[in-house]
């Protein structure tokens, strides 16, 4: 092959192997394909087909749930990361193992962008197959509703082109179907859009007036829906077990597309709801929003769980989402992330929900909650707050819609199929039949054969 295999003992094996969730660190692969071109991903895939190998895929590794680990072959796309950008067409060129910083580092010095992450290391391929959420979402659409065209190594390693006119059905597959389910992607084709100035804004109130607050954050973001987009998200000031109420701030973070005059009067109401602790509003360019905007959390050992929100959580939500931070059992990191609406209305509710494999488009939020833990908690600690995160879950399920995120899976998520994919699962099982009838592409929450 032109990349390199890495095999346990060779420079730099340990270090590919790891993932995003420590969670799955100790998972080995027998080799690694470090693949270069199209050529390596159909020799790799052939190899473990005809040897009856496990095999996993791989770009930036940021699967929660692990399902880019293995112990067989791990074919890693990430030496693939090139991107290009035609300006008469204003299409880009995206390698699958490019990441979300690879577009940035193309796509900032000739003001345009393709609605992505703001994690910069999250691969493009596993962001855009399952749809894409980023604070661009509401403004401009998922990342999959900009793309165009895609390259994909099927089962029987063919590769093909996936369009609107080439597998269409295929192509509507991709668009949400999450990575992994149908071939090896290894290239995809943006239509990009022109960026310019945008305002930035990151607040945090103290422990006080939590519902009115994040209800108010609601509305504003339901009242402005394309122009805005926030992550807000309530977390106690400091770690330790049972945090109380007045332990409990609440944060915004987002971007509108607007000058600063503007923001504040959009902002308003929350601002005069309550004196902030902390306060920034700025206008700048696109892409300086977006490295202001840039996270690389969650990060080492987590579980996460997630719902869709339809309107706005209502108030009997956010009270039982309170509560149940105040039972949170105690570990060793600042739980920051344990309740998060991200805002996902706006231009993606624009689109029908079978348009694309993509099902949630009834929602204004992703309600995303996680605990995590360091090597020094205790097994108990963490059985702790995994029992607590998932009867939390449990607790939400009145106030949300019976559906989750693809690009947030967790592996003990029941009726996960049904979840993840809605009215569009019977189809997606349609089209896994047609284009990986031996069911060669498969992990423990691959789409199922028709």
């Amino acid at each position: 092959m032109q990349g390199r295999l890495l095999l346990p003992g060779d420079e730099g094996y340990y270090m590919a192997t790891y993932p995003n969730n420590a969670r799955w660190a100790g998972v080995f692969p027998k080799a690694i394909a470090m693949c270069a071109s199209e050529a390596d991903v159909q020799l790799c895939l052939r190899w473990a087909r005809d040897q009856g190998e496990a095999f996993a895929i791989r770009c930036g590794g940021h699967s929660y749930a692990g399902f880019s680990t293995t112990t067989g072959l791990l074919i890693n796309v990430r030496p693939m990361n090139k991107v290009s950008y035609n300006p008469s067409t204003g299409l880009a060129w995206v390698q699958a193992g490019a990441t979300n910083q690879d577009m940035a580092n193309t796509m900032s010095g000739i003001g345009v962008a393709v609605p992505s992450g703001r994690c910069p290391t999250v691969g493009v391929s596993g962001l855009v197959l399952g749809g894409g959420w980023g604070f661009a979402a509401t403004h401009s659409g998922l990342t999959a509703d900009s793309l165009r065209q895609t390259n994909v190594v099927l089962a029987d390693t063919q590769l093909v082109s996936a369009s609107d006119t080439a597998n269409p059905e295929l192509f509507w597959a991709l668009r949400g179907g999450g990575g992994g389910n149908f071939g090896v992607n290894t290239s995809f084709t943006f239509q990009t859009h022109r960026v310019g100035d945008v305002t930035i804004f990151n607040i945090l109130w103290p422990g006080k007036n939590q519902i009115a607050m994040l209800r108010t954050l609601q509305e504003i973001q339901n009242n402005h829906g394309q122009m805005i987009s926030t992550r807000t998200k309530a977390y106690p000031d400091k770690a330790g077990p049972n945090p109380k109420l007045a332990d409990i701030q609440v944060a915004t973070l987002g971007i509108y597309w607007g000058n600063e005059e503007q923001t504040r009067k959009a902002l308003a109401p929350a601002l005069g709801l309550l004196a902030p602790l902390s306060v920034d509003i700025r206008t700048m360019g696109y892409w300086q929003a977006r490295d202001y905007l840039v996270t690389d959390d969650p990060n080492g050992m987590y579980d996460l769980r997630s719902s869709y929100v339809a309107d706005a959580m209502p108030e009997a939500g956010l009270e039982t989402m309170l509560q149940w931070m105040m039972q949170w059992p105690g570990g060793a990191l600042l739980p920051e992330n344990m309740g998060i609406l991200f805002a996902i209305g706006g231009k993606v509710r624009s689109v029908a929900q079978d348009a694309t494999a993509y099902v949630h488009r009834n929602a204004n939020y992703i309600f995303e909650m996680e605990c995590a833990w360091a090597p020094v908690d205790k097994p108990e600690v963490v059985r702790a707050q995994r029992e607590w995160l998932a009867r939390y879950f449990t607790a939400m399920k009145p106030y949300v819609l019976a559906q989750s995120y693809v690009n947030f899976p967790n592996r003990d998520q029941e009726n996960w199929a049904s979840a993840y994919y809605g009215k569009n699962l019977q189809r997606l099982s349609q089209v896994k039949r047609k284009y990986d009838t031996d069911n060669i592409f498969r992990f423990p929450q691959s789409i199922p054969l028709a």
